[in-house]
């Protein structure tokens, strides 16, 4: 059996809705012995909708997996922006999953340019950002928002109707745009499971990042993979814990 730690970065999620996603995230499990826990963290922002948040948010979680070291297999960074993903590399040893790093990666299997659909506004000039560090600018056709918040979803401020019937017709917009895959860009519209409830009205793929997360570090465990040290070096682990991080 494999453990997988996944992370929400901040403070805004309820033991319920933390539960909920548990239950939801081992759902997805390609084998039923293994186990996905689900934990958020003691510190950062109530929820991840800009960069700055995303910053605050990381100390937090390299907190909780090193208050958790031992105890999983693998770790998923639960947010669709993957807030530290390469510093949280830089410091474990097990295969480190990005939701956005990955869902792009099944893009580029299933189709040649993808469109991306968030959630605020605001969060928009931080995910063309993201994009430009990953590389694959050319590859994203077109991003779009939903024009709603992180509170709105978890907390039914919006009525679900009226919410599908905005993706789907952003949908629409990101495929006239030349999208021939689409990427959920928030883990709460993840947690929707809104890819099934559309499915039988948009014939296009579109990549759940909870989904793919889950089921990626399924398979870096099986295979006995994680990320190169040449690219992600051991830090001076010392210094840090002398100076930001005594919890080393």
């Amino acid at each position: 059996m494999s453990n997988i730690l996944y992370v929400m970065p901040g403070t805004g999620a309820t033991l319920d809705e933390i539960a909920r996603r548990e239950k939801i995230a081992n759902s997805f499990l390609i084998n039923k012995n293994n186990k996905v826990k689900v934990v958020d963290t003691d510190e950062g922002p109530e929820s991840i909708e800009s960069s700055i948040e995303g910053d605050l948010s990381v100390r937090g979680v390299l907190r909780k997996l090193i208050e958790e070291k031992g105890s999983y297999d693998a770790v998923i960074i639960g947010c669709g922006d993957d807030p530290g993903l390469f510093s949280v590399r830089e410091l474990m040893d097990v295969p480190v999953i990005g939701p956005m790093e990955t869902s792009i990666a099944y893009s580029s299997m299933l189709g040649d340019k993808f469109g991306y659909i968030t959630i605020s506004e605001e969060s928009l000039s931080e995910t063309r950002m993201i994009f430009r560090k990953y590389g694959v600018e050319s590859k994203c056709a077109s991003i779009r928002s939903m024009n709603v918040t992180v509170d709105e979803m978890i907390n039914n401020k919006i009525s679900e109707k009226d919410f599908l019937d905005t993706f789907v017709r952003e949908v629409k917009s990101a495929v006239n745009c030349g999208a021939s895959t689409i990427l959920l860009g928030c883990m709460s519209m993840a947690y929707m499971l809104i890819d099934e409830k559309v499915k039988d009205i948009i014939d296009i793929p579109i990549i759940n990042p909870a989904k793919v997360s889950v089921c990626t570090a399924e398979v870096m465990i099986s295979l006995g993979l994680k990320h190169s040290i040449y690219t992600y070096p051991k830090p001076n682990l010392l210094k840090l814990k002398s100076t930001v991080l005594p919890e080393l």
